[in-house]
Order: structure tokens, then C-alpha cells, then sequence
């Protein structure tokens, strides 16, 4: 049984958020959706692209602490996709009856509740399943902001780019994430309705994210700073 699920955003973690700025918004278009967030040794702030794609950017604010592990261990790569759901608690059982093991399940903050899917059960990549209290719009309301227009220049975030050793394990998973899976060659898509972000799986050796995809694809190379490299459609 699948959940009730849409993707909100992928994050990429980055050494120096202004700095992978130049790339993200700078040269690319993605236009800020709201002030920079604080809070539990990192800080975040998201760009959305011509399609409403986001993309969250995720910096290290101290030296200890989960986003300077990850930083300090992979460079800058993509950190996690956000699948929001009606019901956190719902979700977590559905995923549990399906076999897989959620962690950190939080519901203290009636704004957000949220839960992970450990990077070795999804493939070198972390999901994170949420129940935001706000859309948009009413996370820049109470942000005390409007939220702006995309670049219409901009190109469209379509979203990662996975390879997996096994892949029926990986449409197991995706299908059970409540996407509907289509083929691409050798390998698959992972679409959730009209949600502008999907997920493209590939065969691959060793399981992990590799890229990016934006549509048309502006063809940059990974970057320590900026971080994974994009890839066309």
C-alpha cells in the first residue's frame, strides 16, 4: 500500500550557502523564496525555478553537528528529497508495515512534523516525509514576506538523478513513496501527479545520487562549493 505523498523540495548541502548562491541563483535564475532559516547547527533557505521546482540549500552553522558531518564526509552533494504527506503518523506506519524503518519521527511542533528513511534503505540518498502546517505562501506570510515570481528565463528543476544495484528494490521503495513509476530506458522515473519534481533511478554499481536535472540543462559540472553537477531531462 503506497502513501499519500508529493515531493515539496530536494536539498543539496554546501560548505557556504552564499557562495553556492553564484551557481543555484546567480547563474541558473532560481529566485529566494524566503530569508535563510536557523536552527540546529545548520541553516537553510530555498530557490525556486521556472517550473516551481525548489531547491533548499543546506549549510553547516557549527562545527559539530549533522550537516558538518555530511559536508565534512561527501563534499557538497545532494542531501534529501521531502515527500509531504496529510498525516506524518499515517505514513510512518504504512512505510513500517511495508518493511522500511523511519527514524527521528517527530511531532513536537505542530508547524512540522517529519521522519527520515535511512540513506541505505532508499540508496545513498536520505527522504525526508513531512507534514507541514503551511504551504508556500503561508510559510512567506509568516516569514513576514511575499512570495516572489519565478524568472520565467529560468530553466525547470525536474529533480535527482539516482543509480541503484538493484533496481527492483528501487521500484519497490519508490512505488511504496506513492509514485508512479514509468520507464526510461534502462532504468526508471518516479512521478508523483503534476508535482514539478520527479526522481530518475539508472543501473549503476554502487547506489547513490549523481546529479541534478534541469530541463534545458545549462550542462555544469559537480563543484566543490556548488555542489553535484546538472543533467539534462
Amino acid at each position: 500500500m503506497p502513501i499519500a505523498a508529493r515531493p515539496d523540495h530536494v536539498a543539496v548541502a554546501v560548505p557556504d550557502m552564499d557562495a553556492a548562491a553564484a551557481r543555484w541563483q546567480g547563474a541558473l535564475g532560481g529566485v529566494w523564496l524566503s530569508p535563510r532559516y536557523s536552527g540546529g547547527g545548520f541553516g537553510t533557505r530555498q530557490l525556486r525555478f521556472a517550473n516551481t521546482g525548489k531547491l533548499e540549500l543546506l549549510e553547516p552553522d557549527e562545527a559539530e553537528g549533522f550537516a558538518a558531518g555530511f559536508v565534512a564526509r561527501f563534499g557538497a552533494r545532494i542531501h534529501h528529497l521531502t515527500l509531504k504527506v496529510p498525516d506524518l503518523l499515517e505514513a510512518v506506519a504504512t512505510l513500517e508495515a511495508a518493511g522500511y524503518d523511519t527514524v527521528d519521527v517527530s511531532t513536537a511542533q505542530e508547524e512540522w512534523h517529519e521522519a527520515f528513511l535511512r540513506p541505505s534503505q532508499v540508496g545513498g540518498m536520505i527522504v525526508q516525509i513531512a507534514r507541514p502546517q503551511h504551504d508556500d505562501e503561508g510559510w512567506a506570510r509568516r516569514a513576514g514576506v511575499q512570495l516572489p515570481p519565478v524568472d520565467p528565463e529560468a530553466p525547470a528543476l525536474l529533480g535527482p538523478t539516482l543509480t541503484h544495484p538493484d533496481l527492483d528494490a528501487a521500484r519497490r521503495l519508490w512505488s511504496t513513496l506513492g509514485a508512479e513509476l514509468t520507464d526510461d530506458g534502462d532504468g526508471f522515473v518516479a512521478r508523483w501527479g503534476d508535482a514539478p519534481i520527479d526522481v530518475r533511478v539508472v543501473p549503476g554499481p554502487s547506489a547513490g545520487p549523481i546529479g541534478l536535472r534541469f530541463d534545458p540543462d545549462p550542462g555544469l559540472p559537480a563543484d566543490d562549493v556548488a555542489g553535484p553537477e546538472t543533467l539534462p531531462r
